[in-house]
């Protein structure tokens, strides 16, 4: 859609690539010739001369005003290596750190005349000259050096004096040796809880689908708070190194919402933390794309089976129904659709994967989807109908009692209704138990869980240890001492199994590491969602949010949990069986195991 000419008008003053009418091919070039020559004074000239706090200046805010010419390699990698010192001076910079720059917004402002650079030497004078413009930069003698004992050092390797101008190089080092960082952008989540929360960071909410700009400024925000402050970079599949250079190109030509978040989703995927959900801030669910009325869930060996129902009004005679194997969708097999899949999903292991797709899967934007699928064994197909979500609204639980003593005395607890009443009332009937059950297969009570392990144990043992982010060098995280369980009057003297699956994550992994040093205790199910500690709240343009772990949880004896997730004592595999019977075989299993 061409721009009014009040806008190309605006759009002028910070980018001169935009087009100019002329009636000769002849003044284009002269037009062009002028531009290139002062192109840098003109882009400086448009930054500000004072420092202005992010809240005064709002030049940019419904949009950057630029117009990316054709990509070559040489833009590429220039935007690559523009990537690396926007991120470095955001954390580094005494000014910048501090918060005297609206740091997106100086993006913009000297982006026009780094477009029109041509060669690596115009490229690291065009950079040295923005980055002095900043001013000159204090020593400072209370510098903190790297940790000797750090289990992650900055890598800061890009800065080589064989690949950059010696002023460059100079200035960046300069800055690097007398940060004084300031904590505008990122700070700490509280003084006990060293975990990086990323302040003052303008999502841009209003922005249906950011512009070029502002979709390059989500990912250099994005590549450079994962670079700096996820405690899990030596552990991902891909080099991070390589990442920022990879994406540019899908970020710039991404011109409409969908691919837009089809190139964000890529990105956070690449971090393979199960963390990495995205989501919008305008709407909780696409008002254009539908569900089925059933749900399903991937057993051992990837078999898709439906596993229950969103609506059961909704479902139809034809099926398939509970416990059928589904086979193909819209006539392409099941795992056609993973690997079409697998790209957009962050996750640290493959069971995590597709977990997560299994809410998708079946899902889409059109009303209907061809369904194959075998039920007892028989192959049919049907032709589902898709509802909107606001049409069918997930069911949500109702059943709020946490504890209750099955048959043979084996006392039973639901670890996400837990509450502080509710652990006084297991307190006080632990004695009418031989066994006892902790069910870990949903989110759990934050808080209440350590009173709850007080009632079990009578000794305080450790269980994890954590590496945290040193923002005063960013790149830096450092092993903490190890944590130590509560400990109350005495310990439970039956015998405890921890029920994990695919679905435990996060804090569930937390708990069950904890609870597992209890010496009368056993792991049954099968291996979580290897996503542990903290989680860091991300905010880009367009309403994007995500998260990713934002502290490093490992064992005592410095064994990872991330990616790897919790590994049972017992596997136990829910069966096709047991989902159309409805039967809880890990619940079974424990129940066996807890009576021999």
């Amino acid at each position: 859609m061409p721009l009014s000419a009040k806008k190309q008008h605006f759009c002028r003053r910070y980018n001169k690539n935009l087009p100019i009418k002329s009636n000769t091919i002849m003044k284009k070039h002269i037009i062009f010739t002028i531009l290139l020559v002062f192109s840098v004074i003109l882009s400086f000239a448009q930054t500000p001369s004072n420092k202005t706090n992010k809240l005064q200046d709002t030049t940019f805010d419904h949009g950057s005003c630029l117009v990316f010419p054709e990509m070559t390699p040489q833009l590429v990698d220039n935007l690559e290596l523009l990537g690396r010192v926007w991120g470095f001076l955001k954390y580094h910079h005494p000014s910048i750190s501090k918060g005297a720059y609206n740091w997106d917004h100086e993006l913009f402002r000297m982006l026009p005349g780094y477009l029109q650079v041509t060669d690596n030497k115009q490229r690291d004078a065009y950079l040295a000259k923005w980055i002095l413009h900043y001013g000159k930069i204090p020593v400072n003698k209370n510098v903190t050096p790297v940790d000797s004992n750090a289990f992650l050092k900055p890598d800061l390797a890009w800065i080589n004096p064989e690949t950059l101008s010696p002023k460059l190089y100079k200035t960046l080092m300069n800055i690097c040796q007398n940060r004084n960082n300031g904590y505008y952008y990122v700070t700490y989540e509280s003084p006990w809880l060293k975990v990086a929360k990323f302040k003052n960071e303008n999502d841009y909410v209003e922005m249906e689908c950011p512009d070029a700009g502002f979709r390059l400024l989500a990912l250099f925000r994005y590549w450079n708070m994962v670079y700096y402050f996820f405690p899990y970079r030596h552990l991902m599949d891909a080099d991070w190194n390589t990442v920022l250079k990879n994406h540019i190109g899908s970020f710039i030509s991404a011109e409409d919402k969908k691919s837009y978040w089809r190139a964000v989703r890529r990105l956070i995927a690449q971090i393979d933390d199960t963390h990495g959900a995205v989501w919008s801030m305008k709407s909780t669910q696409s008002l254009d794309y539908y569900r089925t009325p059933f749900r399903v869930r991937f057993l051992k060996n990837d078999t898709l089976v439906v596993s229950d129902y969103w609506d059961t009004d909704k479902i139809d005679s034809a099926g398939p129904h509970i416990g059928d194997i589904i086979t193909h969708i819209d006539g392409k097999p099941v795992s056609y659709r993973v690997d079409s899949l697998a790209p957009y999903y962050a996750a640290s292991n493959h069971r995590a994967k597709v977990r997560n797709m299994s809410w998708e899967i079946c899902n889409g934007y059109k009303p209907s989807v061809s369904i194959s699928f075998l039920s007892d064994g028989i192959p049919k197909e049907a032709t589902i109908t898709r509802y909107n979500f606001e049409e069918m609204p997930a069911n949500t639980k109702t059943d709020s009692i946490c504890y209750k003593v099955l048959d043979d005395s084996i006392g039973y607890v639901s670890m996400d209704d837990i509450t502080e009443e509710w652990v006084k009332r297991i307190a006080d009937t632990l004695h009418t138990t031989k066994g006892l059950i902790l069910d870990l297969r949903e989110y759990p009570n934050e808080t209440i869980n350590y009173k709850l392990y007080s009632v079990l144990s009578d000794k305080s043992r450790p269980f994890f240890k954590a590496t945290c982010p040193n923002l005063s060098n960013p790149g830096e995280f450092v092993f903490s001492k190890p944590t130590y369980t509560g400990k109350g009057k005495q310990a439970y003297q039956g015998k405890i199994t921890i029920l994990i699956n695919e679905e435990s994550q996060s804090h569930a992994e937390f708990c069950t590491m904890m609870y597992r040093t209890l010496p009368n205790s056993t792991v049954i199910g099968n291996t979580t969602a290897g996503a542990d500690g903290n989680v860091v709240d991300i905010r880009l343009p367009g309403g994007v949010c995500s998260y990713f772990s934002g502290i490093g949880i490992y064992y005592p004896d410095g064994t990872e949990t991330q990616r790897v997730g919790i590994i049972p004592d017992i596997y136990v595999w829910p069966t096709v069986k047991g989902i159309r019977e409805s039967r809880d075989e890990l619940l079974e299993k424990a129940l066996e195991w807890l009576s021999e």
